[in-house]
């Protein structure tokens, strides 16, 4: 008896320990900020972008924005299109841990250097400090097209991040979907 007895309190103190875990990593994996990343100045981490190969002249510049606005610059962070491969892919990412201002320079950033926006990739697969610019590195079934009205609407300077997000997530159909990939 003392020994079902024990074995009984192992099992609820494990069952505990492991719900803790899983707590805890479900609150690490909403609040992650990759090491070198000062959410403080930024809340863009990572930002990957493919552009048309006529940018290219201006990689130094382009190189020298993103450090000014503390983003992590990899030696593959910014890609050109090849000279004859047509345009790069009209999509925006944008991860749920940007600030509405952040995520809006983003987009402003994008319209700059690749003249338009008509898609939005689902924010519960990118990492929550993220964002890509023309990324093919997700399907069709990644993507929802946007409307410049809809565009339009996420710049809007008035959104709080909280109503940028849930904006965001509106406009992609995403409301109501399983829990975010990263």
């Amino acid at each position: 008896m003392k020994s079902a007895l024990r074995i009984g309190i192992l099992g609820a103190a494990l069952a505990v320990l492991f719900a803790g875990i899983g707590l805890a990593g479900d609150v690490a994996k909403k609040n992650y900020v990759p090491s070198g990343c000062d959410i403080k100045k930024n809340t863009i981490c990572t930002m990957e972008i493919w552009l048309a190969h006529p940018h290219k002249k201006s990689n130094r510049s382009i190189r020298k924005e993103l450090k000014g606005k503390s983003i992590k610059v990899l030696r593959h962070t910014i890609q050109y299109w090849k000279p004859r491969g047509g345009h790069p892919p009209t999509n925006i990412a944008i991860g749920r841990s940007l600030t509405a201002e952040d995520a809006r320079w983003a987009i402003d950033f994008a319209l700059r250097y690749n003249d338009r926006i008509e898609g939005l990739i689902f924010q519960r697969l990118n990492p929550p400090h993220y964002v890509a610019v023309a990324t093919s590195a997700w399907d069709d079934k990644s993507e929802t097209a946007i409307t410049p009205e809809q565009l339009a609407q996420l710049r809007d300077p008035k959104l709080t991040t909280e109503e940028f997000h849930a904006l965001y997530v509106k406009l992609t159909g995403e409301a109501g979907v399983a829990e975010a990939f990263y």
